[in-house]
């Protein structure tokens, strides 16, 4: 899983999301995200729920990389909850909670018990929390693009080389500081 983590990191920092967002910014994707999980639990889209796990688990991944932390997922995942929509519930507290505390104390951001919690959602649903983030990451790998003043601008878009050129020169002026 160590790896996994690592890969989403990397990832994430070839595209510019660690630095060109903000944790407020890479909240409100977390929660779009726990929004499709949401409304796949309730509609019983239950093989749409891997990925939304594996989406969670990333976007909470950047965001401990953003606060300069990384993600640890302890060797034993259990939560009490005993049904999906509970458990969907108790992840929106869970998340809700986190970034509360987070917002005053940025050395307190943990998002463990939420971790905790999408692992015993993919335990209802069959799976497990590495084969959802392995999803998530296999969705995501190839996507090609750079965040730039929070708008993800993908390789396709014409104004994609002009981006590149732009964080080059950011990073070469910052590095000669």
């Amino acid at each position: 899983m160590q790896e996994l983590i690592q890969k989403i990191e990397q990832w994430a920092e070839d595209r510019n999301i660690i630095k060109g967002s903000t944790p407020i910014d890479q909240a409100m994707k977390l929660f779009s995200e726990f929004g499709e999980l949401s409304d796949h639990v309730g509609d019983n889209e239950l093989s749409k729920i891997p990925d939304d796990v594996g989406d969670i688990f990333v976007v909470l991944t950047i965001i401990s990389k953003q606060f300069g932390k990384s993600i640890e997922v302890p060797n034993e995942l259990h939560a009490d909850h005993q049904t999906l929509k509970s458990n969907v519930l108790w992840l929106g507290f869970s998340l809700t909670d986190t970034f509360t505390d987070t917002w005053s104390f940025h050395d307190n951001f943990d998002p463990s018990d939420s971790i905790h919690i999408l692992n015993k959602i993919a335990e209802l649903i069959g799976t497990d929390l590495e084969s959802c983030v392995k999803l998530a990451y296999e969705d995501i790998k190839d996507r090609k693009g750079v965040l730039i003043d929070g708008v993800f601008i993908k390789e396709s878009n014409p104004a994609y080389a002009k981006a590149i050129k732009s964080l080059e020169e950011n990073f070469s002026v910052e590095d000669s500081k």
